[in-house]
């Protein structure tokens, strides 16, 4: 009787002691596996972070280089206020002086005349005059303007640049809406690369030929500062889809256009 005592005591402590091992490595196991599930969503939160960069508010824009003024307007010109939006004409009080400059491969070229009031002198109409189709020029003009809280007089300058345009601009068929749209949906995936507001801008020039056709896209100036935005830019500029129709000059017939896609952040373009 007591060896069978001693025998099915024995068998107790070791079926306990298998228990409290498999409740051991159960718990183990239960930690590890919490362990894993944390680590993998605290990587997956982190992915998640990367992929979802907040992306500043951006500009996209498709335009003639600088602000259009049609040929006929600019060699009827006869003053400076011919070339100057009502909110420039309100700050003039007086005129000090005003320089017409040709602008040639983006630079201030040597060609350039000299006036001392708002109508133009003989010298600027020739300069003006002898202007072609998407020639560039730029007026500065020195004036006195009165500071709205002071009432006194202040020595400012401006100087809008202007391109010179044809009557009818070429022109997207499907609207310029559209065309925006194609570039904004088509770029938004590559935004995620951007890294708080450190954006820059970028132009790239394209001309639409005679036939309605984009040619002849370059990097024009300047870089978002991230090569595979640059890259994916120009790319969706030269895949434009759908057509253009050409620009024409007073006679009706078409013509090459050149126009500027610039791109960047709101507050910088």
């Amino acid at each position: 009787m007591k060896r069978r005592v001693i025998i099915f005591s024995t068998i107790l402590a070791i079926i306990s002691l298998l228990v409290v091992s498999f409740t051991n490595s159960n718990t183990t196991n239960i930690d590890e596996a919490k362990s894993s599930d944390s680590n993998m969503f605290a990587l997956e939160s982190k992915n998640i972070k990367r992929v979802t960069n907040k992306i500043p508010d951006l500009y996209y824009g498709v335009d003639t280089r600088f602000a259009a003024i049609k040929k006929s307007d600019v060699h009827n010109a006869t003053t400076i206020y011919d070339f100057l939006n009502e909110g420039e004409k309100k700050q003039i009080a007086h005129i000090n002086a005003v320089e017409l400059i040709i602008v040639e491969n983006n630079q201030l070229s040597e060609k350039r005349a000299y006036g001392e009031n708002e109508y133009l002198t003989d010298a600027q109409i020739k300069l003006l005059k002898a202007t072609e189709y998407f020639s560039h020029f730029t007026i500065r003009t020195e004036f006195k303007a009165t500071n709205n809280e002071t009432g006194k007089l202040e020595e400012r300058f401006f100087g809008p640049h202007i391109t010179v345009v044809p009557n009818k601009q070429a022109a997207y068929i499907n609207g310029e809406n559209a065309l925006i749209k194609y570039l904004k949906d088509n770029s938004k995936e590559d935004m995620h690369v951007i890294k708080g507001d450190k954006l820059g801008a970028i132009k790239i020039s394209f001309t639409i030929t005679k036939e309605g056709i984009v040619s002849n896209v370059k990097h024009d100036a300047m870089t978002t500062g991230y090569p595979s935005i640059d890259k994916k830019l120009i790319q969706l500029i030269k895949n434009i889809p759908g057509q253009w129709t050409p620009a024409e000059n007073t006679r009706g017939e078409k013509m090459d256009q050149e126009l500027v896609f610039t791109f960047g952040p709101k507050n910088g373009c």
